[in-house]
């Protein structure tokens, strides 16, 4: 349930699963809501996210948010509200000034804003709570801008068991724009006094008292109060010839205040604001009848191609990407409904002048959320195509590290060189059992040779002598 006022009330947020009730001031989360649609148009394409701590009273199981403290977050890694190293420093600074605040009041929460998603706590934005507002009634709020509409919100809660339910706010609420504050340009002007009860002339005791109205000054953008009359004392001789019956059929004197001209600039601006405003309305409305015209007259191939009203931008998975000494960390948001429908999932990859590389996910792949390439350019180009729709794209500019060998260990080097020694000792002594293997071969080639010539002789001796003729 939701329930505001005007400026001076608060405004209230509760859900029967929420054990407190949110108390908020509406002209803090409307320069909050200020702040996000500004950053929202920073960049195309969905913005940059931003966000800070929310400062306010915690007691009698209510939830107080009176002030706000901006995070200035560096984005390191993209233009979602993911925290760096720095930024963690920043944001612990910010916490432990907090507690020293002097009205008394402390960190009740956070807020962030997501411009490529729904309103949910992902698994990094849970972490983030966890290790920064361990109490269990700190809050967190997520905003969520969008062009055409009004910026909707949601706060999350631990719940009585200490789990944080992130898929979505038990209840959203609109943002509501609080009137424009006009800034005075000085001090404010001092009011002149009431005036007092005035009587008739013959019913004067003492001095009579004639009022003489300073000149009035032309007004000013901003009317200013007029300034108190003088009053001047008119001498008693001179009392009796004043009281002369002629006297009384002149004309009496204005004695009450002579209020400047009114200016009408301002009703004027406003007026035409208002007529401006109501025509915009209207041509909005009527898009349908006047806007196909316009855009086949100006633009005949964008009438072919996009007959309709544009749509809203198709929503990304906030694809981003750093670098870890040469190792590029490719990162996207796995707890995004765009993901949980789309199933698989193609990563490509342009590192340098070398082909592209693509590498299909699945939905295990596509939930985790990060991908580790080895880059050996300057310049890589990542692209996600995630279903037929959503196609998201990153890229990384830097220098890649210098690769230098690890100081060699003394005992590795020793080592090394006894193996050296062994292996030139080896090699000599298997040259020289070969040489000295030759040398037998050849040994018992000879004795092999010299026994085939003794035997050979050897028979010819047994053979007879042929037969005499």
């Amino acid at each position: 349930m939701i329930e505001s006022s005007t400026e001076s009330a608060v405004g209230t947020w509760s859900a029967p699963e929420c054990p407190y009730t949110i108390e908020y001031s509406p002209r803090v989360l409307d320069d909050i809501r200020l702040a996000v649609v500004d950053a929202f148009y920073s960049l195309p394409r969905g913005g940059a996210e931003i966000g800070g701590i929310l400062l306010g009273r915690f007691a009698d199981g209510r939830i107080q948010i009176m002030e706000y403290q901006a995070l200035d977050c560096e984005h390191a890694m993209g233009p979602s509200f993911t925290l760096s190293q720095n930024d963690q420093t920043q944001l612990a600074d910010f916490l432990a000034a907090a507690h020293q605040h002097p009205d008394g009041m402390r960190p009740v929460g956070w807020y962030h804003s997501h411009t490529r998603s729904d309103i949910f706590l992902s698994d990094a934005d849970q972490d983030i709570h966890k290790r920064f507002f361990p109490e269990p009634w700190q809050i967190a709020l997520v905003l969520k801008p969008s062009t055409f509409e009004p910026t909707r919100g949601g706060f999350f809660f631990c719940e009585a068991d200490g789990s944080m339910r992130g898929s979505a706010s038990y209840q959203e609420f609109v943002v509501e724009a609080q009137p424009i504050r006009q800034v005075p340009s000085g001090a404010a002007p001092q009011m002149p006094p009431a005036p007092q009860p005035l009587h008739r002339e013959a019913e004067v005791r003492g001095p009579v008292i004639t009022l003489v109205p300073e000149a009035q000054p032309e007004p000013e953008p901003v009317p200013a109060a007029a300034p108190e009359p003088v009053a001047q004392a008119v001498p008693p001789e001179e009392e009796a010839a004043e009281r002369k019956p002629e006297s009384l059929d002149l004309p009496a004197p204005h004695f009450l205040q002579i209020k400047p001209e009114r200016s009408w600039r301002w009703l004027k601006i406003v007026a035409l604001l208002a007529l401006g405003a109501g025509l915009g309305i209207a041509a909005y409305q009527a898009r349908q009848m006047w806007l196909p015209p316009v855009l086949e007259k100006v633009t005949p191939m964008m009438a072919r191609i996009r007959p309709g009203l544009p749509k809203e931008a198709t929503p990304t998975v906030e694809l981003g990407a750093a670098d870890d000494n040469g190792q590029l960390r490719i990162h996207w948001d796995g707890k995004s409904p765009a993901i949980q429908k789309a199933g698989q999932g193609v990563l490509e990859i342009t590192d340098g002048a070398a082909p592209v590389q693509s590498i299909p996910l699945d939905q295990t792949h596509l939930e985790a959320g990060a991908f580790t390439y080895s880059r050996q350019a300057e310049r890589v180009e990542v692209r996600l195509a995630v279903g037929d729709q959503i196609k998201d794209v990153a890229s990384f500019l830097g220098k890649l590290p210098e690769h230098k060998p690890p100081p060699e260990d003394p005992a590795v080097r020793k080592e090394r060189d006894d193996l050296r020694q062994q292996a030139t000792k080896l090699k000599g002594d298997l040259e020289f059992q070969a040489a000295k293997t030759r040398r037998l071969e050849k040994a018992l080639n000879d004795v092999r040779d010299q026994l085939v010539k003794e035997s050979q002789r050897r028979l010819a001796n047994q053979l007879p002598d042929p037969p005499k003729k």
